[in-house]
């Protein structure tokens, strides 16, 4: 798909598994509102297969997960292999919340590109998510 120069950074948000601690994510979706990117949330209770299956359709470049439940070792790693089985494996995926350090090698072997624990500071969110863009952008204007 030939990317249109200049268009908004689409980022899809979910909770996934039983998780229905909203406050994190409604911040995080308000930084990246404000910051100028487009954002999806596909609201509570969901699986790994309903996310991955809403990430292609509504062709994201982002998919953000928040979590503070421990079913992140669980449905991250199947989200990410679900997201490249069904051709998104381009997409950046995120994740935030309660993560404990021990776990975080786990996610990232599994494809989750980086982790934002409880407390970041959503400027950094947005810088780190205008950079990849940036990045993207230009390598594939080459």
């Amino acid at each position: 798909m030939q990317e249109q120069p200049n268009r908004r950074l689409r980022v899809l948000l979910a909770k996934l598994g039983m998780d229905t601690h909203t406050v994190g994510v409604t911040i995080i979706g308000h930084a990246l509102r404000e910051a100028g990117m487009e954002v999806i949330f596909t609201g509570l209770k969901q699986t790994p297969e309903m996310v991955a299956a809403a990430a292609i359709q509504e062709d994201v470049d982002v998919v953000g997960i928040s979590t503070l439940s421990a079913g992140h070792t669980r449905n991250l790693p199947k989200l990410a292999r679900l997201l490249r089985e069904q051709g998104g494996g381009d997409k950046l995926l995120l994740a935030g919340g309660v993560i404990p350090q021990e776990d975080q090698p786990l996610l990232q072997a599994a494809g989750v590109h980086k982790i934002f624990t409880m407390g970041a500071d959503t400027r950094d969110i947005v810088q780190y998510l205008e950079q990849w863009w940036a990045e993207k952008q230009a390598s594939e204007a080459a």
